[in-house]
């Protein structure tokens, strides 16, 4: 009796969310349609119309090489002048199709209800990536001038539901962004290494000193941010710094 009675409120949590799942069911974050036939937020032909990740890929940034699909794993050629301060990153596919204007809904239209499907496709990667138990969480944060046009913070709010998932803490005050950068994507290379150096701060450098720690963004770009990002709080006194994004944008060739 006490074994069933010990069960009641995960029984309660299973009939809630089967109840929820009838009156609202459950879409595919690609067409829309009713997902009835899988438990995640991709329906099956939209998952495999995503370009997941895979190998061959630079195994430090996870930039894939898709000119030579019968390659090995290998560093790309930022990599092997040590462009970048965190110790390894990985994104969930690449930002094109479906996913580039679910995000961009989710981070300029307000459409919050993207963000399980985001985070599924995370959480996957980082089943693949073998990382050692991580420490921390945290998103790469917004200009308080930013945050308050914007009216939130759409890394923050990945990693929450990241760390939820994972089970690890995540911080959302540890690391703040101290000086207003211009948008990157209005910037060249170059220009977006200059507008970010410096930009970033460690609030309380006890709570990173000697974590293992993950940054999470949406989008990969040319990776300046994540990388000033962990330069700071490796310099603050992280032990591993790791990067993970949505999407990886690459650049035309």
């Amino acid at each position: 009796m006490r074994r069933f009675i010990g069960k009641i409120p995960r029984i309660l949590r299973f009939a809630g969310s089967s109840l929820l799942e009838l009156c609202f069911p459950r879409v595919c974050a690609g067409c829309g349609k009713i997902n009835v036939l899988d438990a995640g937020f991709w329906c099956r032909h939209c998952r495999e119309e995503l370009t997941i990740i895979g190998s061959p890929f630079c195994p430090r940034c996870g930039r894939p090489f898709q000119n030579a699909p019968e390659s090995s794993d290998h560093l790309c050629g930022e990599c092997m002048e040590s462009a970048f301060h965190f110790d390894t990153a990985r994104s969930a596919v690449l930002h094109t199709g479906i996913v580039r204007d679910r995000i961009h809904q989710y981070k300029f239209g307000g459409r919050l209800y993207w963000i399980p499907a985001f985070v599924e496709l995370c959480e996957s990667t980082c089943a693949r990536w073998h990382l050692e138990p991580l420490d921390l969480i945290m998103p790469v944060p917004l200009h308080l001038k930013r945050l308050k046009e914007r009216g939130f913070n759409q890394s923050g709010l990945l990693a929450k539901e990241l760390g939820r998932r994972l089970n690890v803490r995540v911080s959302f005050d540890s690391l703040v962004r101290s000086i207003w950068t211009q948008p990157q994507t209005r910037l060249n290379r170059e220009d977006r290494l200059k507008n970010v150096r410096g930009a970033f701060a460690v609030t309380n450098p006890g709570t990173v000193r000697n974590g293992r720690i993950l940054v999470v963004d949406d989008v990969f770009t040319t990776g300046e941010t994540l990388s000033e990002c962990a330069r700071t709080l490796k310099k603050a006194g992280a032990a591993e710094v790791h990067a993970l994004t949505i999407t990886r944008a690459l650049p035309r060739t």
